[in-house]
């Protein structure tokens, strides 16, 4: 929110950095199972692989585990497969065994070992195996009879806090203190040996209804804008800087298109571009795009009572993807759901764009493949900081050995040759699935210093498309992901039938895809569709099978799941679980708001909305905001205020009244429109949109008439908003640099509704910078090269991003007012509708549809319902989310207080669309004491939120609560009642049905 501090100098932020440590808490898990000796690894691999193991033999130690209890799919308790699944591998003995005394943990090289710990239930201690450098605990069998069920203690799933120790091979405990070199992994792990299951056989896609969006729009229609009177600038040198990150091809695409300033890819052309910095979200994936190629990481989920995370480590962890030349990066081409980059011959020069491209990508969300196109015959190679062991798979009819780069072997070979392989990661624990089209020869060198992990598998004069997919982050059962608190999804459980619809997929590539939306004939609802566009790597004669995708917690509540076909398994990240499905759209369904003006529903009391009107009449601006010298934001805010005022008291009749807000509301708003305020709005020729130019606000100590003083006549000359470094980025809340456009904007487009009401001529007058307000937050056509299409929306993740373009952050795009965004798109309906302009209509109702869900989803953590961590979700509400993080704080601070009010500011009508009285239930007992409790929330105007929030769920104790409040707090000089009033916060509480 802009007016509480320029979010893009958090710091806050940075505390959630790239992370290789674990997640605090653990969960429990119940081997019912009848053990003779258990080998706490393997067990572990079992539970999170979902097989079965019968016999196998390791160091010696023979382990025999039941394979119907481990694979979770025991028909004597419905619970165990649940329980199952993830935690720390448990091991239950009879008292009288209290404590680790006695339990030796070893794997032949770590003998004597004794980490671990117990917890006592039912006269029975757990013990908990936690060290991930070891691999089996042995102990008198004696000890391991009749163990008790451990889904039936109490507080079972919060046992006291455990912080996992490092990685081996990266700081973790050995018996010479080195790092583990060559963790002994059986590749019976990793392939599945005399054992040979058909892929599954996928139905084409089945023809569907697409949804053909309006865009028959008299104000989205809108043409160059010069013609509104906004003058056209340029922004500082350093902006030339920026524009290299696109490369030579790139640059030559951006010539005639807006740059897209909120894409979940925009690290990529942001800071540095390819640094780990850089890197972006590409659930289920973390990607660093480098000058060489790709660097790929699988991020684990960490979490404290402040924050939850997509941990993850580029350098320590990540697998780099990349051709066997030197390259130059360029983005060639993005989608609404995807992003295309080329590394080429090309030394970055841009008048050497057409230099041949040696291999390509496109990275689109929802995929759980990461593919690159090989040209050229330019080869590719992956290497790790970790050990690598590729195994290639055959049919493996006569149970004979697989081929196997692996450094533990006796014997060790120089090049596997296939089509499909696994790569296992042994620090991390991860595997993924390697697919080559064609088959290759993969050579795998060995390090020659055994305290060296790092591993290059390379494939020479290779040319054509290589695909990685993660299908077990849980290989073993010591990586990170088998150690997590109760409650969060399970390690990814790769059963059989999820790695075979891998294999089935794997020649199915998605290329990106687009958005389309249309008002439901049926119910008040918009439906909105995220089609994919892909192709065949290898066309097939006879079907032409759809992609696998990814479904997020807000998709599938929103009825994604009817429309594909729902597959075994699941990856996880912080916002919850991905659901993979066979199908070619993800569409959701999304409810409407009715009463959008908040006019046609009678008030319990009038009479009680009157004494706040009374009091309010004559409200009016201060000199400098009447004429137009302040920030776009806070001059909305206080615009919108008086629009709100002169709707209210057209429902109660008052129409002198009702006009004189109307005629303020015209002088002070078409100021603004009219491109001739002393802070004009101009129009950004390099990146393509409306930007404030800024004010140097000069009142001469009080003693002369407040004025911007920019230097010149021309104030647009001089733009303090668009000069380099951070003290431009921090003018007008970062305005300039893009930050919250669809904030600042919505206040303006939400009074320009409330004259289009009552006052047509006025829409008609500034019909043209109208649309480019619209334009710049909410654009739905692709061919306007002035802007570029939806700003903010993320419509595969589900809510608009806020943060602009001054520099990269690790943790991604970010948002913290989601109560802002809606006003947004709240207001663009508004305005529709006040026109008779349908497809404006839909376009705002497609986005307030889209914002509310996602708010619901992410930032009103209901208990029972949220998909955070329990540790973070418990706070009930998230101030800021990011693509890596969500914090429990704002940009102004740590207060329970404002956390909550961030996410409910402004009240308006549709508030009760956004905000579920459960919430409010849950969260109103904190926010009512911290507000009570801190002078900032009453003095900056934040109480009257706690009324209304109120409101939701006790009108009486709200009208109390309101009367309690000084009239100070409605004062348009704090921070948060400028933009509100008596009258409305009377309004919306005498107004709940």
């Amino acid at each position: 929110m802009g007016t509480h501090g320029n979010r893009i100098y958090g710091s806050f932020g940075e505390n959630g950095r790239r992370t290789s440590k674990r997640s605090k808490g653990s969960s429990s898990l119940n081997l019912r199972s009848t053990l003779l000796f258990v080998v706490l690894g393997l067990t572990g691999f079992g539970l999170c692989m979902g097989y079965g193991m019968r016999l196998s033999h390791r160091d010696g130690i023979v382990v025999q585990v039941d394979h119907e209890t481990v694979a979770g799919t025991s028909s004597s308790s419905s619970s165990s497969s649940s329980s199952l699944l993830g935690g720390d591998t448990v091991l239950t003995v009879e008292a009288p065994v209290q404590s680790c005394v006695g339990l030796t943990f070893h794997d032949g090289m770590h003998s004597g070992k004794q980490v671990c710990r117990t917890q006592e239930c039912a006269g029975v201690v757990y013990v908990r195996y936690v060290d991930v450098s070891t691999f089996a605990c042995s102990s008198d069998p004696s000890l391991l009879q009749n163990p008790c069920d451990i889904s039936k203690c109490p507080n079972v799933g919060q046992p006291p806090p455990l912080a996992p120790p490092p990685l081996p091979g990266r700081g973790g405990p050995s018996s010479s203190g080195s790092p583990l070199l060559y963790p002994k992994v059986p590749l019976s792990l990793l392939v599945p040996l005399n054992k040979s299951t058909p892929l599954p056989v996928v139905p084409e896609t089945p023809t569907r209804n697409h949804l053909k969006p309006n865009t028959q729009s008299t104000i989205l229609g809108g043409g160059e804008p010069q013609k509104a009177g906004f003058t056209a600038v340029k922004r500082a040198s350093t902006f030339a800087e920026n524009k290299k990150l696109w490369g030579p091809k790139g640059q030559k695409l951006m010539e005639s298109q807006a740059w897209p300033t909120h894409a979940f890819w925009e690290n990529l052309i942001l800071g540095q571009g390819m640094d780990t910095d850089s890197a972006i979200t590409v659930l289920p994936y973390i990607v660093q795009a480098t000058q060489e190629g790709l660097v790929i990481a699988y991020p684990s989920v960490a979490s404290s009572a402040s924050q939850s995370m997509n941990a993850f480590d580029l350098d320590a962890e990540g697998i780099r993807f990349e051709a066997l030349t030197k390259t130059y990066r360029s983005i060639v081409g993005y989608s609404e759901l995807g992003v295309d980059i080329a590394w080429s011959f090309n030394d970055g020069h841009p008048d050497n764009s057409e230099q041949e491209i040696v291999s390509s990508t496109s990275l689109v969300q929802g995929d759980p493949y990461v593919t690159m196109n090989i040209g050229a015959q330019a080869g590719f190679r992956l290497s790790s900081e970790q050990t690598m062991i590729l195994v290639s798979r055959g049919d493996n009819k006569k149970g004979t050995e697989p081929q196997a780069c692996d450094p533990n072997a006796k014997k060790r070979i120089s090049t596997v040759t296939g089509s499909v392989f696994d790569v296992y990661l042994s620090q991390s624990d991860h595997t993924y699935r390697l697919y080559t089209f064609p088959g290759t020869t993969i050579t795998c060198p060995y390090p020659k210093d055994v305290n060296h992990t790092k591993t290059t598998l390379t494939a020479n004069g290779f040319e054509g498309t290589v695909r990685l997919a993660l299908h077990n982050n849980c290989t073993t059962g010591l990586g990170k992901h088998c150690f997590l608190p109760s409650g969060l999804p399970s390690p990814m459980p790769t059963s059989p039938e999820f790695q075979n619809y891998l294999d089935a997929q794997s020649h199915v590539q998605l290329k990106g895809g687009h958005v389309s939306w249309a008002a439901s004939s049926s119910s008040p609802s918009m439906e909105v569709s995220l089609q994919y566009e892909y192709t065949q790597i290898q066309p097939s004669k006879t079907t032409s099978p759809p992609p696998m995708i990814l479904l997020l917690p807000h998709q599938v509540s929103a009825g994604a799941l009817d429309h594909g076909e729902r597959i075994p398994g699941s990856h996880r990240s912080m916002i919850g679980p991905q659901i993979p499905i066979v199908g070619s759209e993800i569409r959701m369904t999304l409810p409407m708001p009715d009463n959008i003006w908040g006019d046609q529903r009678p008030l319990k009391d009038i009479k009680v909305v009157q004494e706040g009107l009374d009091h309010d009449k004559d409200y009016d601006l201060m000199y400098q905001w009447k004429k137009g010298v302040g920030d776009p934001y806070n001059a909305g805010k206080l615009n919108a205020r008086i629009g709100r005022l002169a709707l209210i008291a057209n429902q109660l009749n008052e129409t002198e009244v009702t006009e004189s807000f109307l005629d303020k509301l015209e002088e002070y708003q078409g100021l603004w429109l009219s491109g001739k305020s002393p802070n004009p709005l101009v129009y950004d020729e390099d990146m393509g949109g409306v930007v404030s130019c800024g004010c140097n606000f000069d009142s001469c100590e009080g003693k002369c008439t407040p004025h911007c003083a920019n230097g010149g006549k021309d104030q647009t000359k001089n733009c303090p908003t668009l000069g380099p470094g951070a003290f431009s980025a921090g003018f007008d809340f970062g305005n300039g640099y893009y930050n919250d456009h669809h904030f600042h904007y919505g206040y303006h487009l939400y009074a320009t509704a409330v004259l289009a009401r009552f006052r047509p001529k006025f829409i008609e007058k500034y019909k043209q910078a109208i649309s480019l307000l619209v334009r710049d937050v909410a654009n739905p056509n692709a061919g306007d090269k002035h802007f570029p299409m939806f700003r903010h929306m993320d419509f595969y993740i589900g809510h608009s991003w806020a943060g602009g373009v001054y520099r990269s952050f690790a943790n991604g795009r970010n948002q913290e007012s989601t109560s802002e965004a809606v006003n947004c798109w709240y207001a663009i309906a508004l305005l529709g509708d006040a026109t008779g302009d349908k497809a404006l209509y839909e376009v705002g109702m497609t986005l307030l549809a889209m914002e509310v869900h996602g708010a619901q989803t992410y930032w009103q953590n209901i208990n029972g319902t949220s998909h955070y961590d329990p540790v973070f979700a418990d706070n009930g509400v998230t101030g800021i989310l990011w693509s890596n993080l969500a914090q429990f704080q704002t940009w102004f601070g740590l207060f329970t207080w404002a956390v909550n009010g961030i996410q409910m500011l402004p009240f308006t009508p549709i508030s009760e669309y956004l905000i579920q009285p459960a919430w409010v239930k849950q969260q109103i007992k904190g926010f009512t004491k911290a507000c009570s409790e801190s002078a900032p929330c009453k003095s900056d105007g934040w109480s009257p939120l706690v009324c209304m929030a109120l409101a939701m769920i006790d009108q009486d104790q709200a009208l109390k609560c309101t009367r309690a409040l000084p009239k100070s707090s409605f004062s348009d000089q704090t921070a948060e009642g400028n933009g509100n009033s008596l009258t409305n916060t009377l309004h919306f509480i005498m107004s709940r049905p």
